[in-house]
């Protein structure tokens, strides 16, 4: 097996109108930052637009308005096309990565494109394995780690928080070597 150093990694994390894209919630953010090693290799954001409104929910959350997408937002098979270009040949990382390829994926569905079938890799699992914590939340372990959190809670912000958790973990695992 290659050393995780030397694999280009895309850690990935989306911002969504629900939970369930099963019942036609969307990606509204996609946001990855391409690294090998400990090295920031490159960055992709994009919002999307999408044909309903967010619904109130949603905007608490990650604070992404209907005004945000009308202006800033791109068409969803333009960001997806990119998206699969900047991923490719990467394992994609993220904190419950499950939850993002479930709506990355129905996306693609969506768009009547393939879907992605890149390795992942769960930060939720390895921090499992190394961390005893009573809670596994990206907050929660990126504050038991001191990983400096910003207070919005926005794709590419999440990434750059679950980056370096990540890091960090890795370096936890080669000190139980």
């Amino acid at each position: 097996m290659a050393n995780i150093k030397d694999l280009q990694l895309v850690v990935v994390d989306v911002e969504t109108t629900g939970m369930r894209p099963d019942e036609g919630h969307s990606v509204i953010e996609i946001a990855g930052q391409k690294i090998q090693g400990e090295k920031l290799l490159a960055t992709f954001d994009s919002l999307i637009r999408i044909p309903k409104p967010i619904p109130p929910e949603g905007q608490a959350i990650h604070g992404i308005t209907d005004e945000m997408l009308a202006k800033s937002g791109r068409p969803a098979l333009d960001v997806f096309n990119e998206f699969r270009e900047f991923a490719k040949s990467c394992v994609l990382v993220g904190h419950n990565i499950g939850f993002d390829m479930s709506f990355i994926n129905s996306e693609y569905s969506r768009l009547e494109q393939t879907c992605l079938e890149n390795e992942t890799l769960d930060t939720i699992a390895l921090a499992k394995r190394y961390l005893i914590i009573p809670s596994y939340s990206l907050k929660n372990v990126a504050a038991y780690l001191k990983v400096p959190q910003p207070s919005s809670h926005r794709a590419l912000a999440d990434v750059d928080v679950t980056r370096q958790v990540l890091l960090k973990l890795i370096e936890r695992a080669k000190q139980e070597k």
